[in-house]
Parts: structure tokens; C-alpha cells; sequence
């Protein structure tokens, strides 16, 4: 037999194995949501064994699956924002587990996983991220992403600890030391926040970049909705009742720099005007917007 032959025949019976492994990959991501949350998946070591060596090439099939199950609850929920807290998302830990048992080396599934983890259980997300950095100390972004996570905590002190180890690292850029000595000084706070979620806007993945992006923009319109309230609280100070709608606020909200529409209506960084909830005599964030209200 002719020995070169040998590594194309194991090729071929590695990849025709894999057949029923994808059937039921398949069959496990398109059950009926009603189900699928209570979906029980093999542990990516067990998955491990039955992949014959293609480690990586299983990891694709379940990181795609992972973006397509994501992609999927935020289309059942018919809303424009990506934020993802208060949603069920069950499997969403467990598929990126997976991933990163079969791929250690795949660094945007940690960093997804950091982005989106925190809004349904912090602790998943460390340790996504503590695994992450075991099998990839020299990833500074990993660092980033974990130092991320312990500011949403509010852990300022922590997460200044993993900023300042993370700026360690040949390559990390300038900033994380930055960010280090104003999670030290600052902690929490808008500004920080802003400097925290600004680093993310150049990210490789388009999904962080926009969460990141809309982040921001949640950021611009409480310090719009923290104008327009002191100015509804003057005028029913003044008066004694609450305005009938925002336009009647126009002239001084225009000289404090919001912007207006062409009915002198404000509107958000998104371009939809805000609302009056006249319950409580409060500028909101309308509903139609994708700007996130929490």
C-alpha cells in the first residue's frame, strides 16, 4: 500500500464520522423553544471524545450554533435592543462552555460570553473568563473583558487588580493601566463607564462592537433625561402641575442643548422623541427605541 495514501483514508473516515455527530448537534439546536431550556448537553469533553481529532472543527459547528441560538432568542423577543437581561437564555453558558472545552484557544467565545453573561449570572461570566485566561495568559483582552465584569459588579477594587495585571502584558494597550487608576479613584460613575465601553467600539466582533455602541448611547440619553427632569421639576415648582407633554419645555431644553425634532419634541441619540410619563411627571425612553432602559 502506498503510504501516502494513509492520512487522506484516515481523513476520509474521520469526516464521514463526523455525519451523525452534526445530525445531532443539528437535532439538539433547532428543538421547539419551549423545550429547548431544559435541554441537557453532553459536557464538551464527552463531546471531545467523539470529535476522532477534529477538535476544532466541532468547536466551529458549536460556536455557530452558539451565535444562532443568541440570534434566535433576540428575535423571539421582538425587541430592537441587545441586551439580553431579563431574558432566558438557559443554554447560553453551557453552549460557550462547550466551545472553549473543545477550542481553549477560542478567544471570541470568551470575550461574547463576557459581554453577554453578566447580564444573566456574573458568576458564569468570571468563570468563562477565569478559564479563558488559564489556557490563554498572554490574551490582555481577556483581562479587559474580566475586568469588565467586576466593574458591572460594582467590585471596583477587583476589577482595578485585573486591569492593572492585564496592563501587564507585552502588547496591552496604554489604557488598561488607565482604566486600572480610575477604577482606584472613581470606581463607578458615567464617565467611567463611558471610558470603560468606548474601548470596546473597535472590537474584531460586530455584536460586542453595536452592544458596546448601544451602551453608550443608553449613557447620552440618561444624561438627556437627567436635563429634561430638572426641568420638568422647575416648571411644576414654578406652577404646580406637570407640563402636558415636552413641547412645552422646548425653548429651555433648546437653550440646555438637547436636541430637538421638528414638532419640539427632545429626542434620544437614536432620533426617537422621549416620553412623559405623566404617573410620575418623568421624562422615559420610549419603547419603539433600541436604547437600552436598563
Amino acid at each position: 500500500m502506498n503510504k501516502n495514501r494513509i492520512p487522506v483514508a484516515v481523513i476520509l473516515i474521520g469526516l464521514g464520522l463526523m455525519y451523525p455527530l452534526r445530525k445531532w448537534v443539528d437535532a439538539g439546536a433547532y428543538r421547539p423553544a419551549v423545550s429547548e431550556e431544559s435541554l441537557y448537553f453532553a459536557s464538551g469533553k464527552t463531546i471531545k471524545k467523539m470529535s476522532l481529532g477534529l477538535d476544532s472543527v466541532v468547536a466551529d459547528v458549536y460556536w455557530i450554533r452558539t451565535l444562532q441560538y443568541f440570534g434566535r432568542k433576540l428575535l423571539e423577543r421582538k425587541v430592537r435592543s441587545t441586551s439580553i437581561r431579563g431574558m432566558r437564555m438557559d443554554l447560553l453558558a453551557p453552549l460557550l462552555n462547550i466551545v472553549v472545552d473543545l477550542d481553549p484557544g477560542n478567544i471570541p467565545a470568551y470575550r461574547f460570553g463576557a459581554i453577554f453573561l453578566p447580564d444573566l449570572d456574573p458568576n458564569q461570566a468570571i468563570d468563562l473568563l477565569d478559564r479563558g485566561i488559564r489556557d490563554n495568559p498572554d490574551e490582555w483582552r481577556l483581562y479587559q473583558d474580566l475586568g469588565y465584569i467586576y466593574w458591572q459588579m460594582g467590585d471596583y477594587k477587583k476589577a482595578a487588580e485585573v486591569y492593572q495585571a492585564g496592563s501587564e502584558i507585552k502588547d496591552a494597550k496604554w489604557w488598561m493601566r488607565d482604566i486600572a487608576g480610575v477604577m482606584r479613584m472613581k470606581g463607578g460613575g458615567r464617565d467611567t463607564a463611558r471610558r470603560i465601553y468606548s474601548t470596546y467600539l473597535k472590537d474584531d466582533n460586530d455584536i460586542i462592537r453595536r452592544q458596546a455602541e448601544q451602551r453608550i448611547k443608553q449613557l447620552d440619553a440618561l444624561d438627556e433625561l437627567d436635563v429634561i427632569n430638572e426641568v420638568i421639576l422647575q416648571f411644576k415648582q414654578r406652577l404646580g402641575y406637570c407640563p402636558l407633554d415636552l413641547r412645552q419645555l422646548a425653548p429651555r431644553l433648546r437653550a440646555a442643548g438637547l436636541r430637538l425634532n421638528g414638532e419640539s419634541f427632545p429626542i434620544d441619540p437614536d432620533g426617537y422623541p422621549y416620553i412623559l410619563n405623566k404617573e410620575n411627571c418623568t421624562a422615559e425612553i420610549a419603547w419603539e427605541s433600541a436604547i437600552p432602559r436598563s
